[in-house]
């Protein structure tokens, strides 16, 4: 296995990165259905952020110690566990997890399609990546299609809802900055999963300061009227992020961040099925082309020649 993320994704990505990216995005979407059941389970926010990453995190440590790969607590990797716990983790996670009830489990998801192209325009902005034109048509044919669903057309069922779309932006901007610093800052012959399980700690650390902040450590008992989904949303978590880490190594920042398209139409689809959330044809249609740029880009440089 790799050790360290190349800085400029393989040229042929091949059958295993398409393969993680449909199944990590997947696995992400399914996050916002579990947390909207439990939140009408009467969960609150901040403690199932906290117990999704810190059980998760214990998951994946246990992992990398059997697999043999080192953990070390020295100042590089806290300080690399402290600032991709923030942005990947517990920033986005906690948004979230505040926006579901508002928002519902779909334009929740909706947001996930924003990732790609501010990834591609951070990681252009720090030179890790020299953008080809196959691979930027289809990550902006995946952008027009986000717009197609947040456009007038397929806008918010109410103007009351701006302020939580608003809100729910700081998701993308914070896992793009968080894909692209994860690249930077890797430290040199460290294991994906030794990292993974760093960084869910690492943001449940966070979550755990805004617990003690607000008061909020007293409503952790309220998980026992979700016990069942806790455990499900801990263990999709901790295979989630295994794979997250393996893509980011085979495939680079920009094209990892495409497993929102992925998850947006996951959120989509859960959204309207369980939970008989309705959306206009041109949020369809922009899924459509989602997944067109999805494909794109997955083989852009193949069709750039």
């Amino acid at each position: 296995m790799t050790s360290q993320p190349s800085t400029v994704p393989p040229t042929s990505r091949g059958a295993e990165s398409l393969a993680l990216l449909l199944l990590v995005g997947g696995l992400i979407g399914v996050i916002f259905p579990v947390t909207k059941i439990a939140q009408a389970a009467g969960v609150p926010p901040l403690p199932w952020a906290f117990s999704m990453m810190l059980g998760a995190g214990v998951i994946l440590a246990g992992l990398a110690r059997v697999k043999g790969q080192a953990m070390p607590l020295t100042g590089r990797y806290l300080r690399y566990f402290a600032v991709s716990g923030l942005l990947s983790m517990a920033l986005p996670n906690v948004v979230l997890f505040f926006v579901m009830p508002w928002l519902g489990a779909g334009l929740s998801a909706v947001v996930y399609t924003l990732p790609p192209i501010l990834t591609l325009l951070m990681a252009v902005a720090v030179r890790i990546e020299t953008p080809d034109r196959g691979r930027v048509a289809g990550i902006l044919l995946g952008f027009v299609g986000a717009l197609m669903i947040v456009g007038p057309r397929g806008s918010l069922p109410s103007p009351d809802l701006a302020g939580w779309m608003a809100l729910a932006f700081v998701m993308p901007l914070s896992v793009a900055a968080g894909n692209v610093y994860r690249t930077v800052a890797w430290p040199p012959g460290s294991q994906p999963v030794a990292l993974a399980a760093g960084t869910m700690l690492g943001g449940a650390g966070w979550v755990l300061l805004a617990l003690l902040a607000t008061g909020a450590v007293a409503e952790l008992p309220a998980l026992g009227r979700a016990p069942g989904l806790a455990l499900l949303q801990i263990a999709v978590t901790a295979l989630t992020y295994v794979l997250y880490f393996r893509l980011q190594v085979v495939a680079g920042p920009v094209y990892l961040s495409q497993i929102g398209y992925v998850a947006t139409s996951v959120g989509l689809g859960t959204g309207t099925l369980l939970f008989g959330e309705r959306y206009s044809p041109w949020v369809w249609g922009g899924a459509a082309v989602i997944v067109l740029g999805v494909l794109l880009v997955s083989f852009g440089r193949r069709f750039a020649r």
